[in-house]
């Protein structure tokens, strides 16, 4: 590496024409699989193109394909029926925030349900499109600048209560398995694997009602014994772990530091890990890492731009992110990245999507200003 690279958590704002088709079948409406299908193969396309010329280094397919970051389980796994309440202790002193931010047609499509029988693969080609899609998009580039996201076993078991398998340890377990098919599909393409993993933080002040997660601290590590179960003969330096606290636009102020959860993190085996870092919540604990050992070779995604503001950063804000965090942990583990994404369920975005794009150009030149200072 001669400068960093660039990255982003996954999803991207999705043509509007799509999502009408997405959202049709979700109610239920006759939908004509052929013409969604291509209509996907299309927005991948564009999306790839657009990322390219914002000078992003390593490109998703921008989530096209799915209703939500971790709600498509429902459409690819088995065992899941029903609806789940969410609650998030931040948000509940505040009812109008709670109206305002959830009370919206795209949060009427974002369904969590409940796990009621066993989980297993349903659609095992659903992924096989998406690398089909993404691969044709990426012409003739690597697969090793692009990546593609997957939710984790402890995600899972977070958004959708275990009403069915004897234990907690019972249910990731189960859900490590199901998950493998995902995860070896996208490695073995040759592409990155982002695991999507918000429950390792947002599990000290978020929860379903009826989960089996008595508290964040045993979940912990429970769930990244689980992910490491389903990684198994996976190279770590394809993958890459996203944690966050959550991408919707509350105060915040009940969320764990990432001190709290970052040795239990650490022991996933992954070769990066990806915090956010540009909020104004989280944009100190780049000094957490001043206290902490990485393990040899592991790089740091940094979250240089907040994903729920549509301030655009100035690149040398980014810039300065940035370099403060190579002089601690060396420049070359360092790659700069969005908090989370644009459009984690489809339409339930704090970004305009133009805004997006302008965000995510910055984020490209104040890379290069960090580099020039770096490298």
């Amino acid at each position: 590496m001669d400068r960093i690279l660039t990255t982003h958590a996954g999803s991207l704002p999705r043509p509007d024409d799509l999502v009408e088709l997405v959202w049709a079948r979700m109610d239920g409406q006759d939908v004509d699989e052929d013409a969604l299908e291509a209509r996907i193969a299309a927005a991948v396309d564009e999306v790839v193109r657009k990322q390219r010329e914002a000078g992003i280094d390593v490109v998703s397919d921008g989530e096209m394909s799915k209703p939500g970051f971790s709600t498509y389980v429902e459409e690819r796994f088995t065992g899941f029926a029903g609806r789940s309440e969410f609650q998030a202790d931040d948000v509940a002193p505040f009812p109008n925030l709670a109206m305002r931010l959830f009370a919206t047609d795209s949060m009427a499509h974002v369904v969590f349900s409940n796990c009621v029988g066993p989980v297993e693969v349903k659609d095992p080609d659903a992924v096989t499109r998406d690398i089909e899609h993404f691969r044709r998009a990426l012409g003739d580039a690597p697969p090793a600048t692009a990546f593609m996201g997957a939710i984790s076993p402890g995600q899972i078991a977070f958004n959708y209560p275990n009403q069915h398998y004897p234990s907690h340890e019972a249910y990731l377990e189960a859900l490590a398995g199901a998950l493998r098919h995902e995860y070896r599909a996208i490695t073995d393409a040759g592409f990155n694997l982002q695991i999507d993993s918000p429950d390792l933080a947002m599990a000290a002040h978020c929860r379903s009602v009826g989960s089996s997660i008595e508290s964040w601290d045993t979940h912990l590590p429970l769930a990244i014994d689980a992910l490491n179960r389903a990684l198994e003969g996976i190279p770590p330096e394809q993958v890459r772990l996203h944690v966050c606290w959550g991408n919707y636009a509350g105060p915040h102020h009940c969320d764990i530091g990432l001190d709290r959860i970052l040795p239990d993190v650490l022991k996933a085996n992954v070769g990066t890990i990806y915090p956010e870092g540009a909020n104004p919540r989280h944009e100190h604990e780049w000094a957490v890492f001043k206290d902490v050992a990485l393990p040899d070779g592991m790089r740091v995604i940094l979250g240089t731009i907040d994903t729920k503001s549509n301030y655009v950063e100035h690149p040398r804000v980014v810039a300065g992110r940035l370099t403060r965090l190579a002089n601690v942990i060396g420049a070359e583990r360092v790659v700069a990245g969005t908090d989370c994404g644009f459009d984690t369920f489809i339409r339930f975005s704090q970004v305009d999507p133009g805004v997006a794009w302008l965000k995510l150009r910055a984020m490209s030149d104040g890379a290069e200003l960090a580099s020039q200072q770096l490298f």
